[in-house]
């Protein structure tokens, strides 16, 4: 009888250990999703400004006029939010996107592009404040870059105030 409380008694003390390896390695693997999760949040971007405009950078821009409201991202991640604004001059909304061409068909047109630091961007180029008699909007955008463009080259001012978050890209 006591060969078999011997033999219990180690087999009790070996599945306490084993349960307890257990346990831990659930709590190590639980830690790293939490923190892999609290990493990944969004990052909030909130600005409110008023700037004047400069001559655009970019080739083949040099006779427009820009504000750049949020800055090139070149981190692989991406603004997303609300923008409202007022301009002294009509502006469009420029909002740049990473572009990675997927085909070198020229059969297949390219949507609107530019180069940046060696890396091209597809842009949106929303015009529908280029009409409105205040110079005045409101739109959500998401994208690695915001600005605001006067194609005419004539200088302005803008107050915008972009409420939105940084994200990292899922894919």
């Amino acid at each position: 009888m006591s060969f078999i409380l011997k033999v219990v008694n180690k087999v009790s003390i070996v599945l306490t250990v084993v349960a307890l390896l257990g346990a831990i390695a659930l709590v190590i693997q639980l830690s790293e999703i939490v923190l892999a999760q609290q990493q990944e949040q969004p990052t909030p971007f909130v600005v409110q400004d008023t700037k004047q405009s400069v001559q655009d950078p970019l080739p083949g821009h040099e006779t427009h006029q820009v504000v750049i409201a949020a800055p090139l991202r070149d981190d692989g991640k991406i603004y997303s939010g609300i923008v409202s604004f007022t301009a002294s001059q009509p502006v469009e909304a420029v909002i740049l996107h990473k572009y990675n061409l997927v085909s070198n068909s020229s059969a297949i047109a390219e949507p609107f592009n530019t180069s940046v630091n060696d890396s091209k961007f597809a842009a949106s180029v929303m015009k529908q404040f280029t009409e409105s008699q205040f110079n005045a909007g409101s739109f959500v955008f998401a994208g690695n870059a915001l600005a605001f463009h006067n194609l005419k080259g004539n200088p302005f001012i803008v107050t915008y105030t972009v409420d939105g978050d940084v994200s990292s890209l899922t894919q």
